[in-house]
């Protein structure tokens, strides 16, 4: 199976400042794609150095250099489709804001005052919409990168069939910064740990290793990354002695098979053959505040949900900060609004403590709407401003 990467670094422009890091970056990832990552890369802006091809240091990259790389890497004319595609770049992001935001990347030649921005993002969405490469990484390192996760109507979508990673430097309103004193830029550092076969104790880095690692090397920075996960594993750097092989599993008292009782989040390793709905869960849950999951009963609603979509959550692998959400589980019985309010107790205080909680949560929930976002804002002060948000799920 091919395996094909894209790795562009621009350091020259002509109408924006220039940069020191991106091309030192962009070669960094591109020898460590091909040495450990069985991946065929194709460098932009591309030299030839003692018989070796690199980044070039002052070599400019057009609009049109990096539109027809993209197309040749995500949209291949004939039959010679790679199974994985990867894009790194690294360079200027732009935003604009005409009535609404659009994310460019930009090339050389990238020229805001006159109204050329550089490649739109929603154009790379449309690519990878109608691409049939199965898998597609996208790795960005620019300011304003964030933008490129700001799924709207542009949004791809998890496919079946198709597995994706997008990683992103920063969010919308943080600006991607260089180490000033590290070697290469800050996301990019964390990339490279990342992608280091050395530091999975399996010796393969596959694209949640590498969420989660990136993840935890940048808690506490300023710059904090967005990414998102779904379908399969993609597996992205292997060491000399990696092993695929599983662990067999050890024998168990537990019965995976449920019968005529829902899956729960403790069953998950034993929950299979619903990902592609968990993944569309996960894309609506980016879209909108409410998602419903509506079906027969018995057609395994709980079981999505509580094993597939809220396991998912708590991993934090293919949402971003979903990790950190504080996440409610209620069944609403004959007094729905008594169970929504005891969803806020906490169970590890004393009875009477209890009591007033509940007592202070059905006061709040007398107002409707507003009495229930005024219960979140008030339960997630208790919580000192560790988690965002607070989905509920009946």
């Amino acid at each position: 199976m091919s395996r094909d990467a894209l790795v562009v670094g621009v350091n020259t422009y002509q109408y924006l400042s220039g940069l020191q890091a991106p091309a030192h970056d962009a070669e960094a990832i591109a020898q460590k794609l091909h040495s450990q990552g069985e991946f065929r890369v194709h460098r932009l802006p591309e030299i030839i150095n003692s018989g070796q091809p690199q980044i070039g240091l002052k070599t400019p990259v057009t609009l049109r250099d990096l539109e027809t790389a993209l197309i040749s890497l995500f949209k291949p004319k004939g039959a010679n489709v790679p199974h994985t595609a990867l894009f790194y770049f690294s360079g200027h992001g732009i935003q604009r804001e005409v009535g609404i935001q659009e994310g460019y990347l930009a090339p050389s030649d990238s020229n805001p005052d006159v109204g050329f921005y550089g490649l739109s993002l929603f154009w790379l969405r449309r690519l990878l919409q109608e691409s049939p490469v199965r898998q597609r990484i996208i790795l960005l390192d620019c300011c304003h990168s964030g933008e490129f996760l700001n799924f709207l109507e542009a949004d791809p979508g998890a496919r079946p069939g198709t597995d994706r990673l997008f990683m992103a430097a920063s969010r919308e309103y943080e600006a991607a910064y260089e180490s000033l004193d590290g070697t290469y830029s800050v996301f990019t550092q964390a990339l490279l740990t990342g992608l280091d076969p050395q530091h999975s104790e399996t010796g393969i880095v596959t694209n949640h290793s590498l969420t989660s690692s990136v993840n935890n090397a940048l808690k506490g920075e300023l710059q904090q990354p967005l990414f998102e996960n779904s379908g399969s594993e993609i597996i992205l750097t292997r060491g000399a002695s990696s092993t695929t092989a599983k662990k067999l599993p050890q024998p168990t008292d537990i019965c995976p098979y449920r019968g005529l009782e829902f899956f729960d989040e403790a069953h998950a390793e034993y929950f299979f053959g619903r990902e592609d709905l968990t993944d569309q869960l996960l894309d609506e849950l980016r879209k909108g505040r409410f998602v419903a999951v509506v079906g027969a009963s018995g057609s395994g609603k709980s079981s999505l949900v509580r094993a597939g979509l809220i396991w998912e959550l708590r991993q934090g692998q293919k949402f971003s900060g979903s990790d950190r959400w504080r996440i409610k589980l209620l069944t609403p019985t004959h007094r729905p609004l008594k169970s929504l309010a005891s969803a806020f107790v906490d169970l590890n205080v004393s009875d009477l403590e209890r009591a007033e909680q509940l007592r202070r949560a059905e006061v709040f929930l007398q107002d409707g709407g507003a009495g229930l976002a005024q219960l979140v804002q008030a339960s997630l002060l208790t919580e000192k401003g560790k988690m965002r948000r607070s989905p509920l799920f009946p």
